[in-house]
């Protein structure tokens, strides 16, 4: 069979033309790179080939002006996702828009060459069913692009991220109803149609493409290249924003269930440390309880202006052994990543991975005390989370939380929790730890009639959410009373899993990051018997009341306020417990490093400790 190609036939000039007019269409997009000088030179061959594979799908639908047409716009829709970084004033590089728009010609040239290939099939019924898949095909590679578009306009000139969408698997319909109702509703169903639109457009014109004449030995040169593009060249285009956030996503929802999975292993390699760790006492309480959403710019403990925290008010005033920490920070904005980090030994600052971490639950049962998880949250997410491994490790657990996966609705209001509180053998050493539903949107959910206190703001919305912390409060103090009833009670610890911004009605979204979204509550209450049997630690934590702190260093403090001795990887500079404790300012992020804490633009308003 004689494969030579007649380029004359199919128009030589016309395929140079497309090719170099391709060519320097992606050179004209270069020259918007932010990244620095240009480099012409780099990745030459990436962009050759990608205008070569332009040049041969146009070549093989007869140089159709709707398929080339259809085909500049779907390259330019990716190229337009990395522009967006510009936007939000996001280095944007020569390879990232070469990558990207690489990504595009692909996915339009395999659906292309599919949709011609598909009309050599006599059979109607196949033809029709595979031209169906290749369309559906088609309109899901436009998704990635037209998402952080579309998202780029909604949401008013923020970016979509892997974080973001983290959140979404990790979320469900409840969540997203309780963040769409702070949103502009109108612009959200604007661009949710012209999404639709878009796509529905766009798969109609491609679809409408008639071969004109056989090029069957065109159609096998280009199937064999894209092979090629698609295996050899496609995993390399890394650098595209899009792509890039899509491999985050998975790889991490792939951690999360091999983490889950892994609790037999872990609890294996426990037994082990059973024989090395050890505590001090022979009996004891600790409690700690893990908020929602609470920012302490809106407790009056920590300044602000309405009394919203009177029992935290009162223990501060009246009880020397209670101590807060108007400089401590959520390790991330978004309740999975901060509480994984928070109760494992996982943290931003030594980088270890978290299937090689133990959770604070699994430590402690090791060292011999009887775990509790008690929780107003919902049970399961959309996919098994950490926090999931993590209560599931522990000895004992109770969800009051109804609405299993499905809702962020509550069967009961946080201080429900109180009634579940276990009745402990004295002599006997326990760690609880209650999770709240707390300050989670939509805040008027969270707290029952009488404690409207403020309904006459400026803002609606602030009103609900200080009653939400008010009411936060009072579920801390319910707690705490009945924490000290027993006689073996040693501490309450109690922090958020990340802030909230109500004031500017942002909640807690990663695309519009505010400070105030991670200036999180943290306090620890001693009893006198705990002080007089650990002083170095309570002396260590009145003596660092003003010292900057992140959330993903509880795991090291509260295992040495148990009293676990021998604990593998310990390192006293990072536990805030400890008077060696040296985590300087400068060292100090949240969001694994994304973001440093002496840029916080709120840090004059710490130094006088007071809030607007």
């Amino acid at each position: 069979m004689n494969l030579a190609i007649n380029w004359r036939q199919i128009g030589c000039k016309r395929f140079w033309i497309y090719f170099f007019g391709f060519y320097f269409l992606i050179l004209a997009l270069r020259f918007f790179t932010t990244a620095g000088d240009m480099n012409l030179l780099m990745q030459q061959g990436y962009q050759a080939l990608f205008a070569l594979l332009f040049a041969l799908v146009c070549a093989l639908w007869n140089f159709n002006q709707r398929n080339t047409m259809l085909y500049l716009i779907t390259t330019l829709l990716w190229a337009g996702a990395s522009f967006c970084k510009i936007g939000v004033d996001m280095v944007l590089s020569e390879r990232e828009i070469i990558h990207t728009i690489g990504v595009g010609v692909i996915f339009y040239g395999l659906s292309a060459t599919l949709l011609y290939a598909l009309s050599y099939l006599r059979c109607r019924w196949l033809r029709l069913s595979l031209k169906t898949v290749a369309l559906i095909g088609f309109a899901l590679s436009l998704l990635p692009a037209l998402l952080i578009l579309g998202y780029y306009v909604v949401s008013e000139g923020h970016l979509l991220s892997s974080n973001i969408l983290l959140t979404l698997f990790q979320t469900n319909l409840e969540e997203v109803k309780s963040y769409l109702v702070e949103q502009n509703i109108p612009l959200w169903i604007a661009g949710n149609i012209g999404l639709i639109t878009i796509i529905g457009t766009a798969v109609y014109f491609i679809a409408s493409l008639k071969r004109q004449e056989k090029r069957t030995k065109l159609l096998l040169l280009i199937s064999a290249f894209l092979v090629y593009m698609v295996f050899g060249i496609l995993p390399r285009l890394t650098a595209s924003f899009a792509i890039n956030m899509i491999v985050t996503v998975s790889e991490t929802v792939r951690m999360y269930r091999l983490y889950n999975d892994s609790l037999p292993e872990r609890l294996a390699r426990l037994h082990e440390l059973e024989k090395i760790l050890s505590t001090t006492d022979t009996d004891g309480l600790y409690v700690v309880v893990m908020g929602e959403s609470n920012m302490r710019d809106h407790m009056s403990a920590f300044g602000y202006k309405r009394p919203t925290t009177p029992w935290l008010d009162k223990m501060v005033a009246q009880n020397p052994y209670t101590f807060i920490y108007p400089k401590a920070y959520s390790n991330n904005i978004q309740t999975v990543m901060s509480v994984q980090f928070a109760f494992t030994e996982q943290n931003q600052y030594d980088k270890k991975s978290l299937l090689d971490s133990y959770s604070v639950t699994e430590m402690a049962s090791a060292a011999g005390f009887d775990t509790w998880w008690i929780s107003n949250q919902k049970r399961f997410n959309t996919y098994d989370t950490p926090i999931t491994a993590i209560a599931n490790s522990a000895n004992h657990r109770t969800y009051i939380n109804n609405y299993i996966g499905t809702k962020t609705m509550t069967t009961y209001y946080d201080e429900k929790l109180a009634d579940y509180f276990p009745e402990l053998p004295q002599g006997s050493k326990n760690f609880l730890i209650f999770h709240l539903m707390g300050c989670h949107a939509v805040y008027i959910d969270r707290y029952p009639a009488e404690f409207d206190y403020w309904s006459d703001g400026k803002d609606a919305r602030v009103d609900a959410y200080d009653n939400n912390v008010r009411y936060n409060d009072y579920v801390l103090s319910k707690l705490y009373e009945k924490a000290i009833q027993n006689p073996d009670f040693m501490a309450f610890i109690y922090l958020s899993d990340h802030g909230e911004d109500p004031d500017r009605g942002l909640t807690h979204d990663y695309s519009k990051f505010t400070w105030e979204m991670a200036h999180i509550p943290f306090f620890a209450i001693f009893s006198d018997k705990y002080v007089k049997k650990h002083p170095d630690v309570v002396q260590a934590m009145k003596q660092h009341q003003d010292s900057f702190w992140t959330s993903d260093l509880l795991y090291q403090t509260l295992l040495h306020i148990m009293g676990i001795e021998n604990v593998p990887n310990n390192k006293p500079e990072t536990d805030i417990s400890s008077l060696q404790y040296n985590m300087p300012l400068e060292k100090l992020t949240i969001i694994e490093g994304a973001e440093y804490i002496k840029n916080d633009n709120t840090l004059e308003l710490h130094s006088s400790n007071t809030y607007k």
